[in-house]
């Protein structure tokens, strides 16, 4: 888990989208991402692990702020795979929602990520 949580980071970093896995540490300036991982599966035999990237995003600036890096994110995982010399992943862009906030000056969305993961020995 960590190592696909390590390479979904990578890619989020290198497209300048200001993400963070489980809490955002940093000073507050909109937009910022969080991510939060559930994992779905784990299959012993081929030491397979599926699970699910929830990232949040807020924005005080505008909601269209949000759905132009939906727009990248959903580009960046459209079909995205590596193979490294201990592991395989595969990322896939799952759809995303807008959530009210309950305030007028502050957007929100939901972007999910499918995450497969195999180790090899």
């Amino acid at each position: 888990m960590e190592g696909i949580l390590g390479y979904i980071n990578d890619i989020l970093t290198n497209a300048n989208i200001p993400y963070e896995y489980g809490l955002w540490t940093q000073t507050v300036s909109y937009p910022y991402f969080v991510g939060t991982f559930s994992t779905n599966e784990y299959q012993y035999e081929n030491n397979h692990i599926g699970g699910t990237l929830t990232i949040d995003g807020w924005s005080r600036n505008s909601n269209l702020e949000l759905v132009q890096i939906d727009d990248a994110i959903r580009e960046l995982f459209a079909d995205k795979h590596d193979i490294n010399d201990t592991s395989v992943y595969y990322v896939r862009y799952g759809g995303s929602f807008q959530a009210p906030t309950g305030s007028p000056d502050l957007w929100k969305i939901t972007i999910t990520l499918f995450t497969d993961e195999w180790k090899g020995e």
